[in-house]
């Protein structure tokens, strides 16, 4: 359980780091990086794009790192996380709908889909339908290999 636990101290570096990371990356894109738009219905679409993603990060990133917290102080918790994550059905799933590489590749989209709603609208929108249906696709497969299995 100790070496769990280490882990999940590293997690909770990470965290931070991520953390402090999207919000530099915010305050940059809102005070020195204006968009190339041709109207401002765009740049409010586009601007409220960016803030969504900085909230829904903010936000998942708040609730890994509480329950990281809460887990690490009380043994009961430590080890129903534990659990969890050694579950070898959960793994299996997560194998075979390519769970890890379909989340590196949403964060990599998600990412440039931000960064190119400051240069360019065709790129913006081209890469938020290419986050939608990959995140689609995530999703069907996951429920099809929790139903399978």
């Amino acid at each position: 359980m100790d070496d769990f636990k280490k882990k999940l101290m590293v997690r909770q570096l990470l965290i931070v780091v991520g953390f402090l990371g999207a919000c530099c990356a915010f305050l940059f894109s809102r005070n020195y990086v204006k968009a190339v738009s041709g109207s401002e219905n765009w740049q409010a679409f586009i601007e409220g794009f960016q803030v969504g993603i900085i909230i829904v990060l903010f936000g998942a990133l708040l609730f890994f790192f509480i329950r990281n917290i809460f887990a690490t102080r009380d043994p009961e918790r430590l080890k129903k996380l534990y659990v969890y994550e050694t579950d070898e059905r959960r793994q299996f799933i997560q194998q075979q709908a390519g769970s890890i590489g379909m989340n590196i590749v949403m964060y990599g989209l998600t990412a440039g889909t931000v960064v190119a709603g400051n240069i360019n609208n065709t790129v913006f929108l081209t890469l938020l339908g290419v986050c939608l249906f990959v995140s689609l696709v995530r999703g069907y497969l996951k429920l099809y290999y929790k139903n399978k299995f």
